[in-house]
């Protein structure tokens, strides 16, 4: 029986991560044809039209959409300090089709291997995240809205998000500025997805739809969630006109990756199913794909004092 029961819990990971090396590689496509839109509308002589208004971006945009509803679908199906650390996988696409799609954008050595750092950090990190994913209802994400941790988590996101944005172009680190804001943002529509998703799970497995017949909380969620990754996606490209693809999404994921672990870990309290070595592997492989992603971007600080002057 405990090898029918690990076989399938293998079986689900092994589906969790298929799926995320999938949508990962949509999100990664997605946002290096925004990009090279933008690269070849810079280029253009004359009047320059917005994002919205050009077709390559729209497609781009199109691609984002259709990725993000099979997240939202996916989502429901595993823990969210699971699902966050897959978001790196974009990274190793993102090497892959930055420079097909903009051959400006080089790939070096050092990009290689700070991505296999990343890569090593993520599998750690997958194997040692709790593998069951409980069926809330509203009262159950009522109740853990409720917890004090998770209040000083949400204040502490307001918190950074209003720094952030009063002081990162002041300071001049304009790739910071927007890619950690977006990355905060996503971390947090991550978080307002997840209960969105649970309470379309149980209304679907009990047949109970009194949730949201009774109660105009599920469509608060569901109207942050919509903020939130709109919000995220300007900053995003935001930050892709100003910066290589190279250096905004590995900046962008590191700020993601940790406001989507924290939130998951907290908010559902997820690290009651881990075990001392559980959490103790799982720091590590946080603490070596954020290694990673300083490696990457001290690879490219060339290209942010490039860009320096714009913000000063």
């Amino acid at each position: 029986f405990q090898l029918k029961k690990l076989t399938i819990m293998a079986l689900g990971v092994l589906i969790v991560v298929i799926c995320s090396l999938t949508l990962s590689f949509g999100a990664a496509v997605g946002i290096n044809i925004q990009k090279m839109s933008m690269v070849k509308e810079g280029n253009k002589n004359g009047i320059q039209r917005p994002p919205h208004l050009q077709p390559l971006w729209c497609l781009g945009m199109a691609i984002i959409i259709v990725d993000a509803i099979g997240d939202f679908v996916f989502i429901g199906l595993a823990p969210q300090s699971l699902l966050a650390p897959l978001g790196s996988f974009s990274l190793g696409w993102n090497i892959i089709l930055a420079p097909k799609f903009n051959p400006s954008e080089k790939a070096t050595k050092s990009i290689v291997g700070a991505t296999a750092v990343i890569y090593v950090g993520t599998l750690l990190t997958v194997l040692n995240a709790p593998d069951t994913s409980p069926t809330y209802d509203l009262a159950d994400i009522v109740s853990l809205a409720s917890n004090k941790q998770f209040h000083v988590y949400f204040l502490a996101c307001l918190a950074f998000l209003g720094i952030l944005s009063h002081h990162g172009k002041r300071n001049g680190y304009g790739i910071v500025n927007y890619c950690g804001l977006a990355g905060c943002l996503g971390g947090l529509c991550v978080l307002f997805a997840k209960t969105t998703s649970e309470l379309v799970k149980n209304a679907l497995v009990t047949g109970n739809i009194n949730d949201f017949t009774n109660s105009f909380l599920p469509y608060i969620f569901t109207t942050c969630m919509i903020i939130t990754v709109l919000t995220q996606i300007r900053c995003l490209n935001t930050g892709l006109a100003k910066f290589d693809a190279l250096i905004v999404v590995p900046v962008y994921q590191s700020f993601w990756n940790a406001f989507g672990l924290t939130g998951g870990l907290i908010f559902f309290q997820e690290y009651k199913y881990m075990t001392a070595k559980d959490s103790m592997m799982y720091t590590l492989g946080l603490c070596i794909t954020l290694k990673g992603v300083t490696m990457l971007v001290q690879e490219r600080r060339g290209t942010v004092l490039k860009y320096r002057h714009v913000y000063e």
